[in-house]
């Protein structure tokens, strides 16, 4: 009986051992099945570790790239721009049977720990690629079953959420390949100076052994450790048939490692240290994170920048400055004028200069002299107050404390807008403004975006006429674009998308007053430059600064020389150093995009018109001006009527000159003829384009024609007389 009772407690144990590790199986069975839903998706964690941040010119070239937060130089590419070959042995050094499990190789586990029981040590694990994947997702990296486990659960759910395709092309995007170098791109690139498309097999084979042990199998610092896993690597070919050993010889022994000069960084590295396009693609950044974009995309930044034509632009600067004593520094900004895009934005021209080489010109509040001018006589010219042909005043004048002079030291009288325009002559620019007032002066900046700050005391008056109230380049280079764009004043963008499409913008002028106002600006070549462009140059008060603004129709320029100090120099002139660099610098973009167009008529006269003005004046003829002419003016904007004749030139308060008389007269030597100039205090006198002053003494004139004209200070009335004088015989 005792023996019937052990053996039926044996045969109990024996059944509840079996039910118990059935109950277990199904229990490890059921939390195994459940376990992939009950993890979170690696990816999400994955995709937070972003890529290098790549920033192209507007060619595709690389101008700069920025490191992940934790410095990883990682460049993601799709499976199709990597070497079929690099794949295929990846595959077999990593996980042969990729394609066919579920995440978890099963045959793997139990082969592994076979050989790790049998050699009482762990021989080799059982990870398969999608494991490794889900294991870079895991903040601790220190082994342990529960670990494993969880990296097994994680690795199926990545297979139930994504293709093979997709993990596989993710996994080579991330593994370590020694130091802060990720996936292998970067790798390819870092090692051997090379896309990850070029890579052949030796350099495949090199590259597919380093994630086992990053650090020790870094070819960089141990090229013979690196060699001796690459051996091994190729053997694993052999041994899945991929390669005979007779191949994986000739691999091994007469392939080439295309290493790259390690003495020197690689172009990554390199493009990491910022130059002077850093400004343009820190604008570019901010404009594509408006957009919503995100590092952890991994897509490239297109800048609009040009980079080789920048670097053109930066050669002339640099030329130009050294012909310049006293005059360390410079600034350029080009502009296409259709989509607003920059295709030059250089604020510096040597960035790694200690102390101010990082200091932005382009974006630098400073005095921008009589580039201020064109929108003045624009916002005239808009008004109907004048034309291109309208007589202006270039003589003395005083505002209380404020007495204008031009940069020659001359006056020239009456002169006609055009010309005081070209010419930049001060006087009838501050006449103008004070027309204008100063309330109109203000908003008319507001309107073009220039006016850096209306803080009390920031120059404003009568002065900002001349450009005391503080602009920067860049604003000032989009509101000549706005003259080129027929008075509408659009954005500036630093992000270049092909075929951009045009936005309305704000019109600021109507179309006939920016083409009378180009019109003007096109009566004289610019040094450089054989096409048509309307250019306009600008010096500070105290040669602090030197600007020249000049666009054509399809681009616009804006050129700086000065110090980042304030220093002045004598060599600080627009017309002399600015001037010709803006002519060069077009002359570089004709050449480059081949705008053989600027050489056509331009500006357009589609938005012009002709009207019946006084020849005196420029106004509009009114029935009492005794010469008339045909003038262009904007169509559609009304002229001022001309009030200089009829009665308001023959009444008690007429203002005409007395002597000469538009005669001739017989010189009775050579030298000419002396002739009194009606006295009349208060007025200032010119003779033949000269200011001779108020009230001056008796003239000489010579065998000839000549003009006389005189001013009355008190309200500026002004007569003129023409005379000859000949030889007597």
């Amino acid at each position: 009986m005792s023996l019937r009772f052990h053996s039926l407690t044996r045969r109990k144990a024996v059944r509840f051992a079996a039910a118990a590790f059935l109950v277990f199986a199904i229990l490890a069975l059921a939390v195994w099945t459940v376990a992939p839903y009950c993890v979170e998706d690696p990816m999400v964690r994955l995709r937070r570790i972003t890529p290098a941040h790549a920033y192209l010119d507007r060619n595709g070239l690389p101008v700069f790239y920025e490191t992940t937060h934790d410095y990883e130089w990682r460049f993601p590419v799709e499976l199709k721009d990597i070497a079929p070959e690099a794949v295929s042995i990846m595959l077999s050094a990593e996980d042969y049977a990729f394609y066919e499990h579920g995440g978890v190789d099963y045959r793997a586990i139990l082969r592994a720990l076979w050989q790790d029981v049998r050699n009482l040590k762990i021989i080799s694990g059982a990870s398969t690629i999608t494991m490794q994947l889900a294991g870079f997702a895991l903040p601790d990296h220190r082994p342990s079953l529960v670990r494993k486990f969880r990296q097994a659960a994680m690795a199926r759910r990545l297979e139930q959420l994504y293709t093979k395709d997709e993990i596989l092309t993710e996994y080579l995007n991330r593994i370590p390949c020694g130091g802060k170098v990720y996936g292998i791109e970067a790798a390819a690139r870092f090692y051997f100076g090379l896309h990850a498309s070029q890579l052949n097999r030796a350099e495949a084979a090199l590259l597919c052994g380093i994630p086992q042990k990053p650090n020790r199998y870094n070819p960089n610092l141990h090229p013979e450790a690196a060699k001796k896993r690459q051996k091994i690597v190729l053997d694993l070919l052999v041994h899945h048939g991929l390669l005979t050993p007779d191949e994986a010889r000739t691999v091994y022994e007469s392939e080439p490692l295309r290493y790259r000069d390690f003495s020197q960084p690689a172009d990554f590295e390199f493009k990491s240290a910022p130059d002077e396009t850093i400004h343009a693609v820190r604008r570019a950044r901010a404009e594509k994170r408006r957009e919503g974009w995100s590092p952890a995309q991994g897509e490239p930044v297109l800048c609009s920048v040009d980079a080789d034509f920048q670097r053109d632009v930066q050669a002339v600067l640099k030329r130009r400055r050294d012909t310049l004593p006293g005059v360390h520094d410079a600034a350029a900004v080009v502009l296409d004028n259709a989509s607003g895009e920059a295709l030059v934005f250089l604020g510096t021209l040597d960035f790694n200069e200690p102390g101010t080489g990082q200091y932005n010109a382009a974006n630098a509040v400073r005095s921008a002299g009589s580039t201020l001018k064109p929108f003045l006589y624009a916002e005239a010219v808009e008004g109907g107050i004048i034309t291109a042909d309208t007589r202006v005043l270039d003589a003395p004048l005083r505002y209380g404390d404020y007495a204008p002079g031009n940069f020659d030291g001359a006056f020239r009288g009456t002169v006609k807008a055009s010309y005081a325009l070209a010419h930049s002559l001060n006087t009838p620019a501050v006449r103008l403004a004070a027309a204008l007032g100063e309330p109109r002066m203000i908003e008319l900046a507001e309107k073009l975006h220039i006016l850096a700050s209306r803080r009390p005391g920031s120059g404003f008056g009568l002065s900002m006429a001349l450009g005391s109230a503080g602009h920067t380049l860049l604003s000032l280079t989009n509101a000549y674009r706005a003259l080129a764009m027929d008075g509408k004043l659009r954005p500036v963008f630093f992000r270049h998308v092909p075929e951009r499409p045009l936005p309305g913008g704000e019109r600021v002028f109507s179309a006939g007053t920016a083409q009378t106002v180009l019109r003007m600006l096109t009566s004289l070549p610019l040094a450089g430059f054989e096409g048509t462009a309307a250019w306009k140059t600008g010096t500070s008060n105290n040669l602090r600064d030197a600007w020249c603004f000049a666009c054509t129709e399809t681009l616009t320029v804006g050129v700086w020389f000065g110090n980042k100090d304030g220093s002045a120099s004598d060599a600080l002139v627009g017309g002399t150093s600015a001037a010709p660099a803006a002519g060069e610098i077009l002359s570089l973009a004709a050449s480059k995009y081949g705008l053989t167009e600027w050489k056509s008529a331009w500006p357009r006269e589609d938005a012009l018109e002709t009207a019946e003005v006084c020849a005196k004046t420029g106004l509009s003829a009114s029935p009492d001006c005794e010469k008339k002419e045909s003038a262009v003016k904007p169509a559609g904007i009304p002229l001022v009527l001309c009030g200089s004749c009829g009665d308001a030139a023959s009444g008690e308060n007429a203002f005409r000159i007395l002597s000469p008389m538009p005669a001739t007269y017989a010189a009775e030597k050579d030298e000419g003829v002396k002739l009194d100039l009606a006295p009349d205090d208060g007025a200032y006198w010119f003779a033949d384009g000269v200011y001779l002053g108020e009230n001056p003494a008796p003239q000489i004139f010579a065998p000839g024609m000549h003009r006389v004209e005189a001013v009355r200070a008190a309200d500026s009335a002004a007569d003129a007389v023409e005379f000859t004088v000949v030889r007597k015989k």
